[in-house]
């Protein structure tokens, strides 16, 4: 039974760091569910591969009728033997046995999981209520796949699996090769852990507001001395600079030609960043707060967070900068 309670036992101590509710225990959460989420997927994608040796071997006849048999290839059935997002995309795309809204959490999740894990970023706004929301993904997965084949303990069963029989209150291992088992163990292990819906797309929504008000607009504030008149143009003519005018300075093109080389390419749309579309991207973010499923409320959220994030970082740190070289005007002048 060790396998069995592999995969549940990690759900609950996932649940006992989500209970307690601090980021450092969210965070814990967060990986562990990433982790049970990819295990159970590699199961359910080993007895697929396996079925598929078996019935349709690469060097003989099939056995079975090829209708049957799960349209991938090669490449991506080897992706998915060691990358997670290959994985949720033969078990969505090709073999259906996810939902999208399952797949959609799942892959933002592990997103921020690497985020988090690798990089040390932390989503403080929203880390709780989007590892519940794994959490209740993560679950659900129990209940639609198998556990795979498992041995029965012979006689009487060891301490740690009677006492995680008894944890779950089932009679023997047997019940959860049934859906009535896996159930009883689902509802155990979302006692006590709930999300609200409308108030977790509210909560992303804000994220995204403050964000743009704050970070964005804020830092575009400070970096015109609050000209509101100015805020646009500069904006364009700083990604202007970094993709065409350097280039054209260092070829020797001077003033005003090089202003008249700006307006040539504003006028052509190729700014990236406007304050038109960060308005834009501020109405989309209260809208999020209306929606009614929360894994869709959670994609749009990711949508913009993948289109405001590269502005922000880059405001935030030429605001840093700014501070710092008034910070030393200040100084050399005493």
């Amino acid at each position: 039974m060790e396998h069995v309670r592999l995969i549940y036992e990690q759900l609950e101590a996932a649940k006992g760091h989500l209970l307690r509710g601090d980021v450092l225990n969210c965070r814990l959460a967060l990986i562990l569910l990433d982790n049970a989420a990819e295990l159970l997927m590699a199961r359910v994608l080993r007895e697929e591969f396996a079925f598929a040796d078996y019935f349709y071997p690469p060097d003989r006849a099939p056995r079975l009728d090829g209708d049957l048999k799960a349209k991938y290839t090669s490449e991506e059935r080897e992706a998915a033997l060691w990358e997670f997002e290959p994985k949720l995309r033969l078990l969505g795309h090709h073999m259906k046995t996810i939902t999208g809204q399952e797949r959609a959490v799942l892959k933002i999740c592990h997103r921020l999981r690497n985020e988090t894990f690798h990089a040390g970023t932390i989503r403080h706004r929203i880390l709780a209520q989007t590892t519940i929301l794994l959490f209740q993904t993560v679950v659900g997965l129990t209940r639609k796949f198998p556990v795979g084949p498992f041995v029965l303990p012979g006689g009487r069963p060891a301490q740690a699996d009677a006492d995680f029989l008894a944890r779950f209150e089932l009679p023997d291992p047997m019940r959860f090769a049934f859906d009535d088992g896996r159930e009883q163990v689902a509802r155990k292990l979302l006692e006590g852990i709930a999300l609200d819906g409308r108030a977790f797309a509210e909560m992303l929504s804000e994220d995204l507001v403050n964000r743009v008000d704050e970070s964005i607009f804020g830092g575009l504030n400070t970096l015109n001395d609050g000209r509101a008149a100015d805020i646009d143009r500069n904006l364009q003519y700083g990604q202007f600079w970094q993709e065409e005018g350097i280039e054209l300075a260092k070829a020797g093109m001077r003033l005003p030609e090089l202003d008249e080389a700006f307006e040539r390419w504003q006028a052509a749309g190729k700014a990236k960043y406007t304050v038109r579309k960060i308005e834009k991207w501020r109405h989309h973010a209260e809208l999020i707060a209306r929606r009614d499923k929360p894994s869709q409320a959670f994609e749009e959220w990711y949508a913009l967070d993948q289109k405001i994030q590269p502005l922000e970082e880059g405001i935030g740190k030429a605001v840093v900068e700014y501070e710092d070289r008034i910070n030393a005007e200040i100084h050399d002048r005493r």
